[in-house]
């Protein structure tokens, strides 16, 4: 509902309000009798009741009408006397589109385009379930620039969702000779918040080393609740260790083995699924494919979803979208930055003409999108420039 600058700002308005009162809490609980609100909201000083009354109203996101966070702004006319306060509810006070399947999102968070990936989205699907115990390993590949490393934004936003805890690693080129399967170990057992001082002593045969981590890795990761995701990008090229590439190896053994199957799976991203020694049977793989123009059709018209009360025709919108776009292997990271900025376009227009009546929002988004830089910094600049200079003109007005 709110993001975290705006929920900062809106603790610290209703906090300067609640040092006023002579019983805060009662101040606010007085707006929300009969409800779970009342009984939920903490005691203590000013500021920790308005970090939570805050906290109450996000969590209840849409479920009364009005809604709680429209109530608690409503309490001192926050959005009457303060604009930003105004702007911040403006534009967050409408319900995003229903997407009660995660696997069907376009658009992540309200920011990240995310466009078809149908293979992806049923493999993670499968990777949750108890069903893949039998087949725990994911590899995802395809060619240059496809979008292999920005799978990683769906597996967050997907194990977020299900509640599943993801250890995610990314092969630096320029440490790939440092990070030998010590460190790529010690990294793993880190982001779980995990003791490091167990971790094997070294041995001198190699293989069995990578496999004592592997074993240590997984052990660790076993002893909490939950699902846990090792999810492992870039580990290839020749700035890839020996040493390191069997651990990873050894880590796709031993993850098929034991209670190991039934609590962890391991995502491989841009890895040589031919150096695997797991049986074949053990292991799913993407092939990242092209999307076609009915995927960005798609992906258009749920962005345009948030410009809800206008009509749109999606053709026009997706047209711009596709029109002209290089060659593989530029192609997919220019309709990604495309997308990007017809998704910051459509959330800004939204809120700057919230309540101006007569307006022809397409029209005037393809003008704000048009002629816009090729320089990713300098489109976005532009495209922000244009729309304080819209925003200043409606002011004048």
């Amino acid at each position: 509902m709110l993001s975290e600058n705006d929920k900062d700002y809106v603790i610290e308005v209703l906090t300067s309000r609640l040092i006023l009162e002579e019983r805060p809490r009662t101040a606010l609980v007085l707006f929300f009798m009969n409800t779970t609100f009342a009984e939920d909201l903490v005691q203590g000083k000013a500021r920790e009741i308005a970090m939570d009354a805050v906290r109450l109203c996000i969590n209840d996101g849409w479920d009364h009408t009005p809604t709680w966070m429209e109530r608690l702004l409503e309490i001192y006319q926050l959005t009457i006397v303060d604009a930003k306060i105004a702007e911040i509810w403006e534009r967050s006070r409408r319900q995003p589109p229903p997407a009660a399947d995660p696997l069907d999102q376009t658009v992540l968070n309200n920011s990240t385009p995310f466009v078809n990936r149908k293979t992806l989205r049923s493999h993670l699907h499968r990777l949750s379930t108890a069903g893949a115990n039998l087949q725990p390993i994911l590899v995802v590949n395809g060619d240059t620039q496809c979008g292999k490393s920005y799978s990683t934004n769906y597996i967050e936003h997907f194990s977020n969702i299900k509640s599943i805890i993801t250890y995610r690693l990314s092969l630096d080129p320029e440490l790939g000779l440092s990070m030998g399967p010590r460190e790529v170990a010690m990294d793993l057992v880190y982001q779980m918040g995990r003791s490091l001082t167990s971790m094997p002593a070294p041995e001198t045969n190699l293989n069995l080393y990578a496999r004592q981590l592997a074993g240590w890795v997984l052990n660790e990761a076993s002893q909490t609740p939950s699902q846990h995701w090792f999810v492992l990008d870039n580990f290839r090229g020749d700035m890839l260790l020996p040493a390191t590439r069997n651990f990873l190896v050894a880590l796709s053994d031993r993850i098929t083995t034991g209670v190991f199957a039934q609590k962890c799976r391991l995502i491989l991203i841009g890895f040589d699924r031919a150096v695997l020694t797991v049986d074949p049977g053990k292991v799913e793989e993407e092939r990242i494919q092209p999307c076609t123009a009915n995927d960005v059709e798609f992906a258009v018209d749920e962005i345009m979803k948030r410009a809800s009360g206008y009509t749109f025709n999606v053709q026009h919108l997706a047209a711009y979208v596709c029109t002209d776009l290089p060659k593989a292997p530029e192609k997919m990271y220019e309709l990604n930055q495309r997308l990007r900025v017809l998704l910051r376009a459509v959330n800004e227009l939204s809120v700057i003409f919230a309540g101006v009546p007569g307006i022809d929002f397409e029209a005037v988004l393809l003008q704000v999108l048009t002629g816009l830089p090729k320089d990713r910094a300098e489109r976005m600049n532009e495209l922000e420039q244009r729309l304080d200079a819209l925003k200043d003109s409606l002011n004048e007005i």
